[in-house]
């Protein structure tokens, strides 16, 4: 039997158009190394997983019976991986030729680094930044009031994602996002697998997080690239998105920095919401669902900053 080199797995959850895409994508690169795709439904009612297999029949695919959350279904793809190296990929992303290749052989000659990343392009095929600094209270103000995109090359407003350093020149960072992500097998041994209490968002940070503390560092391999639908399936469910993001990011506070850096973050939040509330609020009277639907977001964001974390 070929030996397995790398695991892809791939969380869905109605989102079948985008899943078909990728694993296409994926079987025009399987001669490139021994890889499986296990893709993990979380309870999809589209189809996903009968034309998935219908069309794709190499692939594994694991039915969770319900939405587990991201971080609990890659796990439970993570259980049957047999690969040496384990990849998160978003069923919205396209894996370029080569690139797989070139982000195991980035683990293989490097001990001592811990997890990789690709370049990333948006639909429109212009670079974005795929790694980001660890989280502070403050950068992530920035990112809410966009600050951050308004001043997307000064380390002041936008240190969160690397603003000050030019596409292309990244290196050593703190953390890459997981829509494609690949994790040593030595290291995810070492620091284990994902914590399933992020439901959706930051379970990626707080593995990169737990990588870093560990010793291990995390590069981005500039000449591997993945392209990305840039939150396809998540504008599908967008305000519960930006719920499940408030209450991850409390989670991530309070493990990482205790009750007293979640008291820093939910001040820090408020007050940012508060000003998106009424910046999106101001824009919707001008007409267009995009801002009104950004305006309920915020309302429901800050809602769930409010209420805080159960005791």
């Amino acid at each position: 039997m070929e030996s397995l080199e790398l695991s892809v797995i791939v969380v869905n959850f109605n989102g079948k158009q985008d899943l078909l895409c990728c694993l296409a994508s994926l079987e025009a690169v399987r001669e490139e190394l021994g890889f499986e795709v296990i893709v993990v439904d979380n309870g999809s009612t589209d189809g996903s997983i009968e034309e998935g297999r219908d069309r794709f029949g190499w692939a594994k695919f694991i039915e969770a019976g319900c939405n587990l959350g991201f971080a609990a279904g890659c796990n439970l793809g993570l259980k049957s991986a047999q690969g040496r190296h384990a990849m998160l990929l978003n069923p919205d992303t396209a894996v370029l030729a080569g690139s797989l290749r070139r982000l195991v052989n980035a683990l293989d000659q490097h001990p001592n680094w811990g997890i990789v990343g690709p370049r990333m392009l948006d639909e429109n095929d212009r670079p974005y930044p795929g790694a980001r600094r660890f989280p502070t209270p403050f950068y992530l103000f920035c990112e809410c009031t966009r600050l951050a995109h308004i001043f997307p090359r000064t380390r002041f407003f936008a240190a969160y994602f690397y603003g000050d350093i030019r596409q292309g020149y990244l290196d050593n960072v703190d953390q890459v996002e997981g829509s494609a992500l690949v994790i040593s097998g030595n290291v995810r041994r070492t620091v284990g697998d994902l914590d399933p209490r992020f439901f959706l968002f930051f379970e990626e940070v707080d593995w990169c997080k737990r990588v870093r503390d560990t010793g291990f560092e995390i590069h981005i391999v500039d000449d591997a690239t993945i392209r990305h639908q840039r939150s396809t399936t998540m504008s599908r469910f967008y305000v519960e998105a930006r719920k499940a993001n408030a209450a991850s990011a409390m989670q991530y506070f309070q493990k990482h920095y205790g009750k007293p850096g979640l008291k820093r973050l939910r001040r820090w939040m408020m007050a940012a919401l508060s000003i998106r509330i009424i910046a999106t609020t101001l824009a919707s009277w001008f007409g267009g669902d995009l801002p009104r639907l950004r305006a309920e977001g915020a309302r429901a964001e800050r809602q769930v900053y409010r209420q805080g974390l159960p005791a």
